[in-house]
């Protein structure tokens, strides 16, 4: 019987998600809320987890039961944990072994319960108490670095308890050594290239480059780069039965750099800012594509196109000394990159709509704790 997953995403992006999941293979994909729920096997999990560029990790649902109480949570806990349940091969029995670490997260809504602290306490209650019926001990709890990592999530008094196959989220790629000041996740700056439509084809510039992770991102659509190859651990490599061979194997996907002309090019007022994106794509293994320099977005020159513009201007508190920029920047659009596709992370007082041109696309997305929309614009 196939697992039942769901790749979790931030707000907004969850069409992106979906997508990508397809384009995998995934089968019966549910879009929800931060989500996309869709069946799989132990190498889906593996495969989602190193290709998905959107995402922020993968749970595999392991039961769901009343928790309407206390009582509730703590028996539906403990009957799993005895229970005969498997999962594509994974039993209870294994999953639970009292000498395995765990820890749990917890999350409540529209619930009678809604301490999260207290959910996790009694579901982790059930956990031990069970393990010492059936196994005569029970695990350790270990909250930085436990072998098994679950989550529950409590909603309309209905527990379901998951596994965390990934670890550290999906968005810290292990490329970006270095940050400059308020920098793009990298899975909303992967939304941003996916949404635009781009083929791959043509330079990619960056005016506002700051750290430099949309140009680590495009180069990594464009040439097909797994976004996990810089990772170093995974959730799952700590699961009983774990096949390291096939872990092996799959690190080989979309892990070197291939032959190309594809060119980045950032540029950014602060010298910081582009010593920054130096180191971040070095690490990237992207250095050799990329030109950068410290300079103005409005007087640079771009190269020969057409090609992908990028932009992530300064907005919230950084938008302050600057509150022309989007007229600016739409001006910018229209003289220099005509013939160009471009997307714009747009956010702060307005959300991009004073830039001057119309979008093709507008995409609400949360970018951190604000809101933002990624703006699709093809330029003529």
């Amino acid at each position: 019987m196939p697992l039942r997953l769901a790749a979790t995403c931030p707000l907004g992006l969850e069409e992106f998600l979906e997508a990508e999941l397809q384009a995998l293979g995934a089968s019966d994909c549910v879009r929800e809320r931060g989500a996309v729920g869709f069946s799989g096997t132990w190498d889906d999990v593996l495969r989602t987890n190193w290709r998905l560029r959107t995402a922020n990790r993968v749970l595999v649902e392991l039961a769901g039961w009343d928790g309407s109480s206390a009582e509730a949570l703590e028996a539906g806990a403990g009957n799993l944990v005895e229970s005969s349940r498997s999962w594509d091969g994974l039993t209870a029995a294994e999953l639970f072994d009292p000498r395995l670490s765990f820890a749990i997260r917890a999350t409540s809504s529209r619930s009678q319960i809604r301490d999260t602290r207290w959910v996790g306490l009694k579901v982790k209650d059930g956990i031990v108490d069970a393990q010492r019926r059936r196994f005569g001990r029970r695990a350790s709890i270990d909250r930085k670095n436990p072998d098994i990592r679950l989550r529950v999530w409590l909603s309309r008094d209905r527990a379901t308890l998951l596994l965390d196959t990934s670890g550290v989220p999906l968005d810290r790629r292990g490329y970006r050594v270095v940050t400059s000041e308020a920098p793009v996740r990298e899975n909303l700056a992967a939304a941003c290239i996916l949404a635009s439509g781009w083929n791959g084809n043509g330079p990619v510039v960056d005016p506002m480059c700051g750290s430099g992770t949309m140009l680590a991102e495009a180069a990594a659509f464009a040439l097909d780069l797994s976004p996990g190859r810089h990772r170093e651990q995974w959730a799952f490599e700590r699961l009983p039965g774990f096949d390291k061979s096939a872990g092996e194997t799959l690190r080989e996907e979309g892990s070197g750099l291939p032959e190309t002309d594809l060119r980045l090019f950032g540029v950014d007022r602060s010298a910081e800012a582009i010593e920054t994106a130096g180191i971040n794509l070095q690490r990237a293994g992207l250095a050799e594509l990329t030109s950068l320099e410290v300079g103005d977005a409005y007087t640079f020159e771009p190269p020969t196109g057409p090609g992908l513009l990028v932009v992530n201007p300064a907005y919230g508190e950084r938008l302050e000394e600057n509150r022309d920029q989007w007229s600016r920047l739409g001006d910018l659009m229209k003289q220099h990159y005509a013939g160009w596709q471009a997307v714009v992370l747009a956010g702060g007082e307005g959300l991009g709509k004073n830039i001057g041109l119309r979008p093709k696309r507008r995409i609400p997305v949360r970018n951190g704790p604000l809101d933002a929309r990624i703006l699709l614009f093809d330029l003529y």
